[in-house]
C-alpha cells in the first residue's frame, strides 16, 4: 500500500521537528518523503523468521 503525505501531515511533521520549508520546496519534500516511506515499507517483505535475537549472538572466536 503506497503511503501519501498530505500537506496537513507535512505541516504537523515540520512543526514537531521545528523546521521551516519554503512554499516552493513543499512539493519536493512531500515527494521525497513518500519515496522514503515506500522504501521503508519494502522492508516488510524481508523474512526475519530465522534471524537470531541480538542476545543470542556469541562473538567469541573459536
Amino acid at each position: 500500500m503506497a503511503r501519501t503525505l498530505t500537506p496537513t501531515a507535512l505541516d504537523h511533521g515540520l512543526a514537531m521537528a521545528r523546521l521551516e520549508v519554503p512554499e516552493e520546496r513543499r512539493e519536493v519534500v512531500i515527494a521525497a518523503t513518500e519515496m522514503i516511506l515506500g522504501l521503508a515499507e519494502s522492508l516488510d517483505s524481508v523474512p526475519l523468521g530465522e534471524t537470531p535475537m541480538a542476545p543470542a549472538y556469541d562473538a567469541r572466536w573459536e
